[in-house]
């Protein structure tokens, strides 16, 4: 395993949020990314829109120094491997490069029913006091925290000259936890706390902890 100075920190028992948009677990030893929308700029093209496409290679180089760094035995992919059937050959090649380094389980999302018959997705995986699935956290998991993706959330942070800076985050809300969107052309929404929200904003280089909401005050 090798080290990089990529931000890290614990926020549960053996769960290491990594602010490249990745969790792991140490001791279970999978890691987590959720909402990848590869080839979204391939479909841009099929539209008429020139983008560039350096998205994929972004998407590929950092899923790849992830895996060398920590050495995953299963890597979950929760949803929205692909924006559509436009990217089906260049998913599918990223996926067999990716299971050369290590298990990939590939979970479907909203955008990957197009892609059904070319790739063999998963509804859900589970282990131990874990449950993984694309959509929102109503799935009947007594005992287990659910890790979903699909929302994309995001924060502004703000300074007092005016600037303004969104950034992805990671979600906990009680037994439900929600990954920031993987893909490098996601803006994000802007999460609105629950009052048992635990919000971390992400980036490569520094994790920020959001203030707690404030609780409710009774009449």
């Amino acid at each position: 395993m090798t080290s990089s100075s990529a931000a890290k920190t614990l926020i549960a028992p053996d769960v290491v949020l990594d602010g490249r948009l990745a969790l792991f677990h140490a001791e279970q030893r999978w890691l987590a990314v959720a909402d990848l929308h590869f080839g979204y700029e391939i479909s841009q093209r099929v539209a008429g829109r020139l983008m560039p496409l350096w998205g994929m290679a972004s998407i590929h180089d950092r899923l790849t120094a992830l895996i060398r760094e920590h050495q995953p035995l299963h890597l979950i992919i929760v949803g929205d491997l692909a924006h559509d059937r436009s990217a089906t050959a260049e998913a599918s090649e990223l996926l067999q490069q990716l299971r050369a380094l290590c298990d990939v389980v590939v979970l479907s999302g909203n955008h990957d029913r197009q892609l059904a018959g070319a790739i063999n997705f998963r509804a859900s995986w589970e282990s131990e006091g874990f449950y993984f699935h694309h959509g929102h956290c109503e799935a009947e998991a007594p005992g287990k925290t659910q890790i979903i993706g699909h929302h994309h959330p995001a924060a502004t942070v703000r300074d007092g000259a005016g600037l303004r800076l969104k950034l992805p985050a990671f979600v906990q809300e009680g037994n439900c936890w929600i990954l920031p969107a993987f893909s490098p052309w996601a803006a994000g929404a802007t999460w609105h706390d629950a009052p048992d929200s635990r919000v971390w904003l992400c980036t490569p280089s520094r994790i920020l902890r959001l203030p707690d909401p404030a609780p409710a005050i009774a009449d």
